[in-house]
Order: C-alpha cells, then structure tokens, then sequence
C-alpha cells in the first residue's frame, strides 16, 4: 500500500476515536512532564514503505537474491514540558536506518546501510483547550535541529576481498505535522505521530519525507489548573458554641481566588468545621472572569452537639475551592480553629440573646406552671407585670443568690450560664441571672431588652433588664404615678397592628436589677430604675454610649 494512502487511513481512524470519545471527556488532562518511545517509519525521498525480497530469474545468472528495505526504520526518545497552558517545549532524539543487500552476478554481496540521527527541538500545540478535555488529545506541533546522516556500503567478492565505503554529513532541517495522544491514566499515553521532514530545508532532498510513529509517553507532574488560591484569611478564629445557629449563616473566612485559565469559569467553595459539621456547606458556583480574582465567602454547618464542649479545644475548617470550566479541578487548604467551652462568652452584646433558652423544657414547664397557678387565682386575665412579678418572686423563694464568676487565671472569655444551669445551681453573677430572668419572660412572650453598663470610672461592666409590660403610654399610670421608675419605648414593628394610632406604639418598659433577687420584685424595680435615671440619663450614659440598650432578638 502506498504510504500516502496508509496516512489517511491511519489519522482517519484516530479521528473516528475522537469523535466517539465523549464519554472519555475528562480524563486526559495533561501533567507538565512527559517522557516518551516510539517507533517510526520514514519515507525517506518519497517511495514506498516496503521491504522487498527478490530471487533473480536471469538464465544467465540463476539464484541472485536481493533484499531491499525502502525507507527509514527506528525509534524515536522524545520528552516534553509544559511552557503555558497548552503549548508545551519538546525534544526529539531519533535514530532510523535503511538497508539493503544484493548478491551480484559474479557472486559477490553488496550491503548498504544509511542511518539518520535527528536532534531536533520544538514545539507542540494541543488542539483543544483544557476547557474540553478528553483521553484523546490531538496536537500540532513544529520543530527544527541537525540531522546527521551517515552510509555505509560493504562489498564482499568473491576472492574474500572486503571493500568498506563510508560517508557522512550534517544538514539543517525542519519538520511539521501533528499526532495525537490517547490517555490510558493521568501518567500514561498511547501516542500516535505524524510529520513532515525538510532535511536541509528542502522538500525534494533526498532524505525529507513524510514519517509516521507509533508510542507510549509517561507523564508527571502538575496538571493545567483553571485557577488558582492566592490567599485565605481567617474572620472568625474563635468559635463560641453557644452561638452557633449565627455561624451557620456567618462567614468564617476567605479565600482569594485568581482565574488561571484564560476563559470564564465558575467557582464553587465547599466547607466544614472538623470534627463539629455533619455535612459539607457548598457556597454554590458563582462565576469568575477570564484572569479575575475574587474575594469568596467559606461557611459552615455546625449541629447543637457543639454546645457539648465543656473546654477550650483545635478545631479545623476544610475547604475545597472547586473550579469548572469543562473539566472540574480542586484545590483543598485547611484554617486552624478554637472552640470554647459551651459556657464560653467573648463579651458582645449582640451575642448574650444565644445564651437564651426560652423553648428549653423545664424553662418552659417552670414557666407556664407559675402562671396557670397564678391566673386561678387572678381571673380572669393576668397582665405582662403581674406575671415578671410571679416569676421574680419565685426565684427568690428558691433562694436563688448572686455568685461571681470563678476567678480562673489568664481566662480571657467571660463564662455565663445557661437558664437550666442558673436553677440548677441556685445561683449565678449579673449575666447569668439576667440570662435566667430573660429566659423565663421570653417563654412567656414577654419582649426583653439587656442593659449593658461600661462606666468610664469603674473596671468591670454591668448588666441588668428592662421587660415590657405590654400598657400603652397613655396608661402608664397604672403601672406607676411616678414616670422615672418606667422607661418609655416603641413596640418593634412586627408585634404592630393594622390600623393603630402612632402613639399606642409607645409602651411602658421596666428596669430589673436582677442581683437583687433575695430582695424581692420591688427592690429590684427601684434598684434598676435608679441605675437607669441616674447612669442612662442624669450622667448622659445613653448618650455617651457607656449605657447600652440591646435587644432580645
């Protein structure tokens, strides 16, 4: 068969493999480095590739065999390494021979033997971006260097007589053709070539031809990446467990990501806070420009069996940063965590309404028992002050005392108590009987709101409660004729009516000194209006800021 012929049946074939390797999508992404074999034929001055054997039919002559390689036979040792993306720096290092042997009529043998040694360095272009891959990869590749070109003939007479005639030359060339790779693994590759030889940069020089290689390449290394982690940052090194119904809708860190690509992919951050996340938080793909970099959120899903932690101890957070842009690449970082103990509170206001349990069981059933007791005995209804009052004084019959926190050396976080805890231990500092007191009147329905002091002359804070009563402004006296023992503020929005005038918005709130609970409700009432007026308004408190007024969402 003509070796032109024998060329297009070949590359029609593999193209036939390639348009029927859509299922293989995905497993050919080339590694940076690749070593290969093969083995070639070269149709060196344009014959044919074919190996003749012939037995001479001259009646002059019987019995003068010849034998006739046309072409140039060998192997190629090539390697190849990724210069970006898809263009890659190759080396070719062949050596191909041709020989024939002929008996002549006067018995003597004549062998000739030509061998040529390309060095040649290059470069190859893949066909399809790393944006399509897939286990058959097609390339194009160039490439030019010495061809070294040596003939040897050995002629044998018949009188025993040796004769040795040898040449060599160096010439410049080039070639041009494309080949393909079929991927067996990631490290491994079955590859078919096919080239264009300009030896001497001449196109009918006697040795230029068309060639064609069989092989394996063994690769290593890096893969093409579509992007690429520039940094992490961590927001929230310290987790605090009784907050964590917030963390699972905060972000705890960042991570910087910088498309590598050269086309638009998408991004998607998968996480979780080992050994505490059941699950992986997915942030959902979003998508990221041709060489953009951007700033992405990592979260986590965290369960209740974090509030089980009853001492400090390392936490990690795991993040996958998926990139897809036709194929799908991770690249995964760690971020060391700490995680408090469960009484743990790193003194932010906004945080002490997680320390809340309103729904908890036995809050619930203390709760809810008081008032059935109470409203048999005060039909038909009772209002938000009678019942705080109920409550209070309950608490104080329990001998429920005010105890300070432990004195724990270089311990940063402050530590409060859950309700349960509080009633449990009969006793707790100002946090822990505010969380307490808020605890039994949120179960109820009762609005709270903390009071926070941070007094510019005094080292330590305070806190305390305020609680709506549930009147209206414009019955205030019912609650008390004198207006400093009650602070006045608007109902939030979402327990507003329909069709209500603007001032019954406003009702009456009262300040509870908690610590005072051996005291009685009434000492406590005046104790918290005191510090109200006197810190709040009288020394401008509320307004400088030391006073805070915090809400029980």
């Amino acid at each position: 068969m003509r070796v032109k012929k024998l060329f297009i049946l070949i590359i029609a074939g593999f193209i036939m493999t390639a348009l029927h390797s859509t299922s293989l999508l995905g497993q050919g992404m080339l590694r940076s480095h690749g070593l290969g074999l093969r083995a070639g034929f070269w149709n060196a001055g344009g014959g044919s590739l074919s190996l003749s054997v012939t037995n001479s039919t001259d009646p002059t002559n019987q019995g003068t065999p010849a034998v006739e390689l046309d072409g140039y036979v060998g192997g190629w040792l090539y390697y190849f390494s990724r210069l970006d993306k898809e263009w890659f720096l190759e080396f070719n290092l062949g050596g191909l021979s041709s020989v024939s042997a002929a008996t002549e009529a006067n018995d003597s043998v004549s062998v000739d033997v030509n061998a040529i040694v390309p060095m040649l360095i290059g470069i190859r272009r893949y066909i399809f971006s790393f944006r399509f891959p897939s286990r058959v990869m097609p390339y194009l590749n160039a490439g030019i260097g010495p061809y070294w070109q040596s003939a040897i003939e050995v002629e044998d007479s018949i009188d025993e007589t040796e004769t040795v005639f040898l040449e060599s030359k160096m010439d410049m060339g080039g070639f041009l053709g494309g080949g393909t790779d079929i991927a067996l693994s990631s490290w491994l590759a079955l590859n078919m070539d096919v080239k264009y030889h300009f030896v001497d940069f001449q196109s009918k020089n006697v040795n230029s031809g068309a060639e064609i290689n069989f092989g394996l390449s063994f690769r290593w290394g890096k893969r093409p990446q579509l992007f690429r982690v520039k940094d992490t940052k961590t927001i929230t090194a310290n987790i605090y467990p009784a907050y964590y119904q917030y963390y699972n809708g905060a972000p705890l860190a960042l991570v910087t990501v910088e498309n590598t690509a050269g086309f638009p992919i998408d991004i998607n951050i998968r996480s979780r806070m080992h050994p505490f996340s059941h699950r992986w938080k997915n942030s959902g793909f979003a998508r990221l420009a041709k060489n953009e970099t951007k700033d992405f959120t990592v979260k986590a899903v965290l369960g209740n069996d974090i509030t089980n932690v009853d001492e400090h101890q390392p936490a990690v957070l795991e993040v996958q940063v998926e990139g897809k842009g036709g194929t799908t690449l991770k690249q995964e970082v760690s971020l060391p965590l700490t995680v408090h103990s469960r009484n743990s509170w790193n003194g932010d206001m906004d945080m002490l309404s997680f320390f809340l349990t309103p729904d908890a069981p036995d809050i619930l059933n203390f709760s809810r028992e008081l008032v059935r007791e109470t409203s048999k005995l005060d039909q038909p209804s009772i209002g938000n002050l009678t019942i705080a009052r109920v409550l209070f004084e309950e608490l104080k019959q329990m001998g429920l005392l005010y105890q300070s926190d432990p004195n724990i050396p270089f311990y940063k976080d402050d530590r409060v108590q859950f309700a349960s805890e509080t009633l449990r231990l009969g006793s707790g500092d100002c946090d822990d009987l505010v969380v307490l007191y808020a605890s039994l009147l949120q179960s109820l329905g009762i609005n709270t709101s903390f009071v926070r002091v941070q007094d510019p002359e005094k080292s330590i804070a305070h806190l305390y409660l305020i609680f709506d009563s549930g009147v209206p402004i414009e019955q205030a006296a019912q609650i008390s004729s004198n207006e400093k023992r009650y602070v006045v503020r608007e109902t939030p929005e979402d327990e507003r009516f329909a069709g209500s005038e603007e001032q019954a918005f406003s009702t009456v709130w009262i300040p509870i000194e908690t610590t005072k609970i051996p005291e009685g409700f009434e000492a406590s009432w005046n104790a918290g209006a005191l510090q109200y007026l006197q810190e709040g308004v009288v020394r401008n408190g509320l307004l400088e800021g030391w006073v805070e007024v915090i809400d029980v969402e």
